[in-house]
């Protein structure tokens, strides 16, 4: 619910989402609201993500704070991406996924990457092709991989924010934002415009839906 007024004000969804300021007299929340999930609290692929995602308990934490993001979506984007590098070749932050090739596009000209297969890189698998950081940079390191995918999804919010001609609830604009982490932030405006699905670009077609669903997984283990 969003605020009624500056007196008495209620914290609105995107506010517990991602933390925005409130009144110097109401503690600032950093509780992040409910999402579902269809996944059992005990479910044994989700709990080995969950041991692998505490390992990073600090960054992911630091990364939120910096960025105003959730720590339960840091939680379902790694989940998503990497099942928090157990998925990855080799398994770990310095492993690598999405192994199919594909044409040459965004700053790669050559046919496979040139330090070897897998386009793409470390625990929130940023793309060969798109990112310089993993190209050149230290993607195998997980405060630098996450940071960078975090600060992604922050230059998405912006991008969003800033469009005058789409007007985006709350809910709308954190599944576009997250759409684009997969999809690309033009590809899922143009979705959005079109009158599409926010996932319309995204793999799988459902990219900003598993993210909430896996985000939702990792509250019930108390991730915020």
């Amino acid at each position: 619910m969003d605020r009624p007024n500056r007196s008495g004000r209620i914290a609105s969804w995107f506010e517990r989402i991602f933390g925005k300021t409130l009144p110097p007299q109401i503690p600032k929340p950093r509780s992040s609201g409910n999402f579902n999930t269809i996944f059992d609290y005990n479910n044994p692929t989700m709990l080995k993500q969950l041991n692998e995602a505490k390992r990073y308990k600090k960054v992911i934490e630091d990364a939120a704070r910096r960025y105003d993001i959730a720590p339960s979506i840091i939680c379902g984007i790694g989940s998503r991406e990497s099942h928090w590098g157990l998925a990855l070749t080799p398994k770990g932050p310095s492993g690598r996924g999405d192994f199919a090739r594909r044409r040459p596009r965004g700053e790669r000209y050559t046919p496979e990457p040139l330090d070897g297969p897998g386009y793409g890189r470390g625990l929130l698998q940023i793309d060969y092709d798109w990112h310089e950081i993993a190209r050149i940079g230290k993607w195998y390191k997980p405060r630098e991989n996450i940071m960078y995918g975090c600060n992604l999804l922050n230059k998405s919010r912006n991008f969003f924010e800033g469009k005058t001609n789409i007007n985006l609830n709350d809910e709308s604009l954190l599944r576009a934002m997250l759409a684009s982490y997969n999809g690309g932030a033009t590809a899922t405006f143009n979705a959005i415009k079109a009158g599409k699905d926010v996932d319309a670009s995204t793999t799988g077609r459902d990219y900003s839906k598993d993210v909430l669903n896996r985000s939702g997984w990792f509250q019930l283990h108390g991730w915020g």
